[in-house]
């Protein structure tokens, strides 16, 4: 990517390793911009018209994961791959298998970066991205309206943090991180660390 973005991508005179800029006609509009077209005027935001093709993808999902068998030999690989094997359920066919599913929903997120965003192909465009994903998907529970959810948050406390920053100068944005770090913490690697004393309370109040 480096050799190709020097050599061969870069524009004539430019130093720094990026594409040029795409065409207007074929950037993604923003989302002020589709408001627009309704008469609604809101605040312009990196969002994108990517958002509506996340949507249609976390419907997608669902519909693949819990409906279809394909989706249920996933689940069951996921949950316990013995049990899948007991079953007849190829565990390797299956790894490959969602490997592939999650390698063409990753591809959006260079759509929504270079097409949506930047309008042009920079180094490590995607860094920081990944572990996003999967901080999103552990809070959300690997559930396509849980890492809607999620998504929604942590898209919130980038943004808001970034312009939070920008106007209050005594705020570092890196008190962003801080917060998914704390988000994650709790919502995600400790969450089985009160559930069985919670369990236990609800099952008490339920039998009185």
């Amino acid at each position: 990517m480096v050799n190709i973005l020097s050599h061969v991508l870069r524009p004539p005179k430019e130093m720094s390793p990026e594409s040029r800029e795409f065409a207007e006609e074929v950037w993604i509009p923003q989302m002020h911009e589709i408001f627009d077209l309704f008469g609604i005027n809101i605040t312009q935001t990196p969002l994108n018209g990517t958002f509506f093709f996340a949507l249609i993808c976390l419907v997608l999902v669902w519909r693949f994961i819990w409906y279809t068998r394909w989706g249920y030999e996933i689940r069951t690989v996921g949950t316990n791959d013995t049990a899948a094997v007991y079953a007849g359920i190829s565990v390797s066919r299956n790894i490959i298998l969602a490997m592939v599913v999650c390698g063409g929903l990753a591809g959006f997120v260079g759509i929504n970066e270079i097409m949506g965003s930047s309008h042009r192909i920079m180094l490590n465009f995607q860094a920081g991205i990944g572990f996003t994903g999967i901080a999103v998907s552990l809070i959300g529970r690997n559930h396509p309206l849980g890492i809607l959810l999620a998504a929604l948050l942590f898209g919130i406390l980038y943004q808001g943090g970034a312009e939070l920053s920008f106007e209050v100068q005594a705020i570092d944005r890196h008190l962003v991180v801080l917060i998914q770090g704390l988000v994650i913490l709790f919502a995600g690697a400790l969450e089985n660390l009160f559930r069985p004393q919670i369990e236990y309370f609800v099952k008490q109040l339920v039998r009185q």
